[in-house]
């Protein structure tokens, strides 16, 4: 489905408090990093920003560890994982260039865009997932992103940059007239 900045901005709205996962392409630098943070602020709730491309599929599980006795391991949650585990206040854990992940990592991710938790490790139910992705026609480093990783998501939307609604932002924010006209022209 495609839509506009604004109607993303409303799709967020609903589905954020609502705790449905949302998957948006689009081409680059069109503003959907920046209208998930305004989402996330807008329904008040934290912001975690995680970047697949960079990340080991260990990430998303945590680091497997020696129980003391020998006996076998658990994996101890670090970064990103551990910040969500422990929120104490509504986040929007936000996959950005989800698409540029390798597909060892996006499977990783799996689990918890469906069954919330890792192993023996379970998200807050206050925690929501939205990720962003360019596109493959966009020439900007996405291979692919798995189908299973695709189903995962309660809606997927491609989002079309609008001129006047960026004009509607940009004046609003300060953006310099000469920018704005010579975008419009």
């Amino acid at each position: 489905m495609k839509i506009n900045p604004s109607q993303l901005r409303s799709l967020l709205a609903a589905y954020v408090p609502a705790r449905l996962p949302v998957l948006i392409t689009g081409a680059p630098g069109i503003g959907k990093s920046d209208i998930v943070s305004q989402a996330a602020k807008a329904a008040g709730h934290d912001l975690l920003i995680s970047h697949p491309v960079v990340e080991d599929p260990t990430d998303s599980k945590g680091l497997p560890f020696p129980n003391s006795d020998g006996s076998g391991a658990r994996f101890l949650p670090f970064g990103d994982l551990a910040k969500a585990m422990t929120a104490e206040r509504p986040l929007v854990w936000f996959i950005d260039d989800l698409g540029q992940a390798s597909p060892s990592v996006q499977a990783a991710k799996m689990q918890l865009l469906l069954a919330r938790k890792i192993g023996e490790h379970k998200l807050p139910e206050y925690v929501t997932f939205v990720a962003a992705t360019n596109r493959r026609v966009d020439n900007a480093g996405v291979s692919n992103i798995l189908d299973p990783l695709k189903s995962r998501f309660a809606t997927i939307v491609e989002l079309e940059p609008c001129i006047q609604a960026w004009t509607e932002w940009a004046v609003s924010n300060d953006v310099a007239p000469d920018l704005i006209a010579f975008l419009r022209f």
